[in-house]
């Protein structure tokens, strides 16, 4: 009679290793919550003047209800060209971060999924706007401490010419505007209505969400704030296009330029961790052995 096989101790290890390898997907990364931050609302006031600014080509700024970012071949409502422009935001995330450290403990939560997301439009009755179709990168600068002023932040072209004013830096995003909403684009004719007074939730004005990239120093910049040393984080939008027109609200809209992202555990070696680990070297050993 044929004696039933046994499996040998590898073997024996093996089938529970693997049994046990979905059980211990349990200490993967969870979400937590979701935070969003706006910048401070504001026509020029000191509020908007420390978390907004549009640069122009000419060292000069701006920090009213919006701010343009735009390249020197977009239009105005003129039918002329301004300035080009990039534009600079500021979120002040360390209170936030306090707390999560309180119900989560530092070092164990990361964020992802970061978004910048805006309200446009069309039409602005200011001929510094200017309206166009074009590209523009989303940065992440390490510096916090400008306000909006004469040359500064720096007006850039280029992330060698960022680099002179934030010496940390990161591409989050490239960009495109189709100056559009998915059921209507934009014609020069919005340049010449009243639309801003009248559609300041329709076809000329809507929303956009960028999704940011997960740069390890932008990551640590928010995860490393604090309400009462360096609560800020800072955002660059750069024109890398002559024609790119795109008009911000940053006051006076239904919504301000907001920064969200998830709130997401980091996984810590659990004991079943431990045990499939320990499983695993036994294994290991007894081959070496036999």
């Amino acid at each position: 009679m044929q004696k039933p096989k046994t499996k040998t101790i590898p073997a024996l290890l093996t089938s529970t290793l693997v049994a046990l390898l979905p059980v211990a997907g349990v200490v993967s990364a969870q979400n937590l919550v979701r935070e969003s931050f706006t910048i401070s609302s504001g026509a020029g006031g000191s509020g908007a003047a420390q978390t907004s600014c549009m640069i122009s080509s000419d060292g000069t700024s701006w920090s009213g209800g919006v701010v343009g970012v735009q390249g020197a071949a977009s239009v105005n409502n003129l039918g002329s060209h301004a300035l080009a422009a990039n534009v600079t935001f500021k979120y002040n995330v360390g209170s936030a971060v306090d707390s999560l450290n309180a119900s989560y403990g530092a070092g164990h939560w990361t964020l992802a999924n970061p978004k910048l997301t805006v309200q446009y439009t069309l039409y602005a009755n200011n001929s510094r706007f200017n309206a166009g179709a074009g590209t523009f990168g989303i940065y992440w600068v390490g510096n916090d401490t400008w306000v909006q002023g004469s040359r500064n932040p720096v007006y850039a072209t280029d992330a060698e010419t960022l680099t002179t004013w934030a010496p940390q830096n990161a591409l989050l995003a490239t960009e495109q505007y189709g100056w559009s909403t998915p059921t209507y684009t934009g014609t020069s004719a919005d340049l010449y209505t009243s639309a801003w007074t009248t559609d300041k939730t329709g076809i000329r004005q809507a929303t956009l969400s960028y999704s940011l990239g997960l740069d390890t120093s932008f990551v640590r910049d928010i995860t490393a704030a604090s309400a009462g040393s360096d609560p800020d984080v800072s955002l660059y939008l750069m024109s890398t296009s002559d024609t790119l027109g795109l008009t911000i609200f940053t006051g006076g809209g239904q919504s301000l330029p907001t920064l969200s992202f998830d709130v997401v555990s980091v996984p810590e070696p659990s004991a079943l961790a431990l045990v499939v680990g320990g499983l695993a070297g036994l294994i290991g050993f007894h081959r070496g052995r036999k």
